[in-house]
């Protein structure tokens, strides 16, 4: 490392080849020469042979209510600390009443990305602002999706300020908006736990059908099958269930929603069978009643001690 000119505590690191760790020592000028400190740290040079490049991405519809989980698909991603989506909705041209409407662009928040691996990252995205279907009917959106890699900016063409270079490689690809069907409200038989029976719920989410949730009263519960109509799942054991989400028209079943992005939907309500809340209060019953003779087993060797130790005094 080389001093800065203009304060003596700053550093300036020279380039490197290859990452790397140094161990940091300071170099103090004395009247003999200088005297090495150790300061028993590191300091890591981080090198990124290549910059990261975006290919492709999936799936090519997005919620309109948002959460969706983009696949981002590319190259050398597995470096990079907070990637990042710079998403941009194109203007919008619709009809209605046969007169022609235009929405302006939209630059929608700066969201944060996950690095699965080299070739891939996830990104979720915000709360699409959109006209009103009802209203202007369907049109077609375009979308620019940018993405920023520790301080690169990845767009198209290059720019550069405050000195750091922003070099990029951006999409824009038209994009299908899905508003997700409404699933109807379902009638379960009382679940009866110990069993292990899965449960059939009714939708067809299209493409977001692998993305649905089930929860049973605040717990998602396991999936075991997917289907284009239909999901098979396993509620989650009664013990485990939050009594928040017990169901507005009876205190013994709770809710059960789907969710996938931001839609979360209650389709209906699932009761359980005594069973397992007969098997809970036997535990503490019987819990109750080890208490009970514990407590009176200790109070009779109480009593026998003492009226021992009386008659050893007389």
């Amino acid at each position: 490392m080389s001093s800065a000119t203009l304060d003596a505590y700053v550093f300036e690191t020279e380039p490197v080849n290859a990452s790397h760790t140094v161990p940091i020592q300071v170099i103090i000028p004395t009247r003999n020469g200088t005297h090495n400190i150790s300061l028993g740290q590191s300091f890591t040079y981080e090198y990124h042979s290549e910059q990261p490049t975006v290919r492709d991405l999936h799936p090519k519809a997005l919620i309109a209510e948002g959460g969706t989980k983009v696949t981002v698909v590319g190259t050398n991603f597995a470096p990079e600390r907070n990637p990042r989506m710079n998403l941009t909705q194109n203007t919008i041209t619709a009809n209605t009443s046969g007169v022609q409407v235009t929405f302006g662009e939209v630059n929608y928040p700066i969201m944060p990305c996950t690095v699965r691996n080299e070739s891939e990252m996830s990104c979720i995205t915000p709360r699409l602002q959109l006209p009103s279907v009802d209203e202007f009917g369907s049109f077609k959106v375009g979308y620019r999706f940018g993405f920023i890699f520790d301080g690169l900016e990845y767009d198209q063409g290059s720019s550069k300020e405050n000195d750091v270079t922003r070099v990029t490689t951006s999409t824009t690809i038209e994009i299908s908006i899905v508003e997700l069907p409404w699933i109807k409200d379902h009638n379960w038989s009382p679940y009866d736990e110990t069993k292990k029976e899965s449960l059939e719920l009714v939708m067809m989410w299209g493409q977001f059908q692998h993305e649905a949730v089930v929860r049973v009263g605040g717990i998602a519960s396991e999936i075991t099958k997917r289907y284009d109509n239909k999901v098979l799942f396993f509620p989650p054991d009664e013990v485990w269930l939050d009594g928040k989400f017990e169901c507005q028209t009876s205190s013994v079943s709770y809710s059960v929603e789907v969710q996938a992005g931001n839609i979360n939907q209650v389709v209906g309500c699932l009761k359980y069978t005594s069973t397992s809340g007969a098997s809970l209060t036997m535990i503490l019953s019987i819990a109750v009643c080890v208490i009970i003779v514990v407590t009176v087993v200790s109070i009779i060797s109480c009593y026998v001690i003492r009226k021992r130790t009386n008659k050893n005094r007389e």
